[in-house]
């Protein structure tokens, strides 16, 4: 069978670098008891290594293209499943039987934050997920308050999970390389949440107001957001931290905005 090219409008870059997959592989930590999602099997490049190293193995397939010859490698009736699925239209809840699921996946970079929201949105269904972004991604998720790449996205992903950096992935690791560099991010999502709903809805809010308008203080940027703030429960919140008015929101840490969340819940406009 002639090799298919990669198709750019589906961001395919194939990993190539054989140490980049030990390094997915050893974060992953499959056993034979292990059932893991794949998405976006490609040339089963990291499929055949996860067949050999979990239980089993659900690996989904946009490029229908790609579909028969993974197919000939991993026939009907054994440990591997390949779906012909584009992973923002599959039906995650019929993988339920089968949770908890490990994800380990190269994800397209053009659809890889709605992925992962998809992922973490499902509670109780992963006990891990080990995937690969484009690097500026990768590092916004880890981003710890006082990091440039700190943001109103680290914060939404570690309330889900435990994110950890695994390894940057320099663009030759792939065929054909892709316009950045890359990193693989190891994620333990949280198996309950940390507020009630409630709280929730107003550690959102926080999240929006205080990074609409990042070169201002909090305080400021929560009153003219798109939905205000109460600048005075605010304030006080952000005292009650031990922090002034001039405080900004990426000097705050998860457990901070927390905090506000629980305090500011009752004075929400």
């Amino acid at each position: 069978m002639a090799a298919l090219r990669a198709k750019k409008s589906l961001g395919q870059h194939f990993l190539r670098d054989r140490g980049v997959l030990e390094k997915i592989l050893h974060a992953a930590d499959l056993s034979a008891d292990d059932r893991v999602l794949e998405i976006g099997a490609g040339d089963a490049t990291l499929t055949t290594p996860l067949s050999r190293a979990c239980g089993r193995l659900t690996a989904l397939e946009t490029d229908h293209r790609r579909v028969p010859r993974l197919r000939e490698l991993f026939p009907a009736g054994g440990s591997v499943e390949i779906v012909d699925a584009d992973i923002l239209q599959f039906d995650l809840g019929t993988l339920a039987p089968q949770q908890p699921l490990k994800c380990v996946s190269n994800l397209p970079y053009n659809i890889a934050t709605a992925v992962l929201d998809r992922l973490l949105a499902r509670r109780g269904m992963f006990s891990l997920l080990v995937l690969m972004f484009q690097q500026e991604v990768g590092r916004r998720l880890v981003a710890a308050p006082g990091d440039a790449a700190y943001g109103s996205l680290s914060l939404a992903t570690q309330y889900r999970a435990e994110a950890a950096l695994v390894c940057a992935v320099p663009r030759r690791a792939f065929s054909p390389p892709p316009a950045v560099e890359s990193a693989v991010v190891r994620l333990v999502p949280r198996p309950e949440p940390l507020l009630s709903p409630e709280r929730e809805r107003t550690f959102e809010h926080l999240l929006r107001a205080g990074f609409a308008y990042r070169r201002k203080t909090f305080v400021n940027s929560a009153a003219i957001a798109a939905r205000p703030l109460d600048p005075g429960a605010l304030l006080d919140g952000l005292l009650s931290l031990g922090l002034t008015e001039r405080a900004r929101a990426e000097e705050i840490p998860l457990e901070g905005f927390l905090r506000l969340a629980t305090l500011l819940t009752p004075s929400m406009v």
